[in-house]
């Protein structure tokens, strides 16, 4: 299929592959989040750094051309960048959020880059909240591909941070035990969408309470 043929298409690429007779997830990746918050103390942003395996970086960079010091230039991070991001917001970035009173809502990413170090790539992007709020309580986010073709998982070191939070706020990181390698067969996940659940039982959880 063509997907197979662009590495340009990161995520997307990967989620149009043909369903191997192998066990989900294809990809994993490690991440780290800040949730940031406006001088008025009120929410505004996620920021997220998603570093991929190595063998989905070396899918994504196939036949792409290196600089002579073994890094990649603008000229192949910033499509790749532009294309990924495009393309995951079907799956609404893979980032779900809800406090006491209702849903988040947030906008399409912004200042989004690629790095590329330690032969990994790293996406980096904001996602601004539609309209910023104050955290009276707790709020949850939560980060997982409803069809679990990739497998999330918060860094070791500072998962988590809080920049200019509120005094007073807190915030705790769940990980769920990672998907069986998995006693149901491909069929079933070919089958799941950008709009099932079954991939919400695997949600890495952060959760922010502020007085």
């Amino acid at each position: 299929m063509l997907a197979r043929l662009l590495p340009v298409v990161m995520l997307l690429a990967a989620a149009l592959l043909p369903r191997a007779a192998e066990a989900h997830p294809h990809v994993w990746v490690t991440m780290k989040t800040e949730v940031v918050y406006g001088a008025d103390g009120k929410l505004t942003a996620l920021k997220q750094a998603w570093t991929f395996d190595d063998a989905f970086t070396a899918f994504a960079l196939q036949g792409l051309e290196k600089q002579k010091d073994g890094s990649y230039g603008d000229d192949v991070l910033k499509p790749l960048a532009e294309v990924n991001v495009t393309s995951l917001k079907e799956y609404d970035y893979f980032v779900r959020g809800k406090t006491a009173t209702g849903k988040l809502a947030f906008k399409d990413p912004v200042d989004y880059y690629l790095t590329y170090e330690n032969e990994l790539l790293t996406l980096h992007f904001t996602l601004p909240l539609a309209k910023p709020i104050a955290v009276k309580g707790a709020a949850t986010i939560e980060i997982y591909d409803p069809t679990v073709f990739v497998s999330f998982s918060f860094a070791d070191n500072d998962p988590v941070k809080m920049v200019a939070a509120p005094a007073g706020c807190t915030q705790e990181v769940t990980s769920p035990e990672p998907p069986p390698s998995s006693t149901l067969n491909e069929s079933f996940f070919a089958g799941l969408t950008s709009g099932s659940t079954y991939g919400a039982q695997f949600a890495d959880k952060i959760t922010v309470k502020c007085p």
